[in-house]
């Protein structure tokens, strides 16, 4: 059974390998989370094959595969790399790298990669013409990745303007549509100002009206009043004068008692 290290910092990207891909084929699997360990495990193991990412805690890919050359440990190896990092893909290749891999690949991509690197040809040393070829055969694959990778780049800022562009005319469609609510909005309140405004006025105009009658009683009332005091003044003038009569005829009235009866003493 053909053993396989994995050297990966990410435990998603371990169990995705292993589990989907190379325990199904039948591989044995061997782990490493940083670049030391899965130094010394390539060297205490010795796989049949090394899958490891170029950037790793510790220890880096170039790193790892130029101390494997260095002690004369030649295992075919895939290396895994992000976009934008094919120079250093390129550099693992001139360490003796079989195949690299660009983030995000599928398992057909994997499956590939697996059959070009543990059935190609070994090579020795690193002027070996067979090693040469190589290298150049898969840094013209990679610049035809790079090409096919730079038109979906271009196809997705397409997608992205158009997207853009949509969105924007969708923005304005509404943005419209909330204007010329909020223009007849407008009216209707300008409409309701105008009626609650003839209102107002005609209102200001009753209680313009209702204030003049108002005034109109009050000076009516005020000649009523007056008039009253002045008949009130007549009545206790009256009053006095029918007091003062009364009290002259009561005088008049004792007189002319006395008067009688003095006659009546005189004729006696």
């Amino acid at each position: 059974m053909s053993k396989v290290l994995i050297i990966e910092d990410r435990r998603e990207n371990i169990v995705f390998i292993a589990n989907n891909i190379l325990k199904p084929l039948g591989y044995d699997v061997v782990t490493a989370r940083d670049g030391k360990i899965g130094l010394a495990k390539a060297l205490e193991d010795k796989p049949d094959l090394i899958i490891t990412d170029l950037k790793l805690p510790k220890m880096g890919g170039l790193e790892v595969l130029a101390e494997l050359r260095k002690q004369g440990i030649s295992i075919p190896t895939i290396v895994m790399t992000f976009h934008g990092s094919e120079t250093t893909a390129r550099e693992a290749l001139r360490l003796g790298a079989r195949d690299y891999l660009i983030k995000p690949f599928t398992v057909e991509e994997l499956h590939e990669a697996l059959d070009r690197a543990l059935n190609a040809p070994v090579s020795s040393g690193s002027n070996d013409s067979e090693t040469q070829a190589k290298v150049a055969q898969l840094e013209k694959k990679l610049a035809a990745v790079q090409a096919v990778l730079v038109e979906r780049e271009k196809q997705l800022n397409q997608m992205k303007t158009y997207v853009t562009t949509s969105l924007k005319r969708s923005q304005m469609n509404q943005a419209s549509q909330q204007a010329e609510a909020w223009e007849k909005d407008n009216a209707r309140l300008n409409e309701v100002l105008a009626e609650t405004k003839e209102r107002m006025t005609k209102a200001e105009g009753r209680a313009s009206d209702l204030e003049e009658v108002m005034e109109s009683q009050k000076v009516q009332m005020n000649k009523y009043r007056q008039e009253a005091m002045r008949v009130a003044d007549e009545l206790r003038n009256l009053s006095e004068a029918v007091r003062l009569m009364s009290q002259n005829l009561a005088h008049q009235v004792e007189r002319l008692g006395m008067l009688t009866a003095q006659e009546e003493e005189e004729k006696l």
